[in-house]
């Protein structure tokens, strides 16, 4: 087998794609906690807990 090396940047590159998949995630399932327990009582939560 050989072996394949990957650049600095490339996996900087693969990193910050992650990070900002990851992002774009948390930021929709935020809103839709957010929306869901509007439905649910009728007002906006204060805060959401997204980790």
């Amino acid at each position: 087998m050989g072996d394949i090396r990957m650049t600095r940047e490339e996996a900087l590159r693969r990193w910050n794609n992650a990070k900002a998949t990851k992002r774009k995630m948390m930021e929709r399932l935020e809103k839709l906690a957010r929306e869901r327990y509007k439905e649910r009582t009728g007002e906006y939560p204060v805060a959401v807990e997204v980790w």
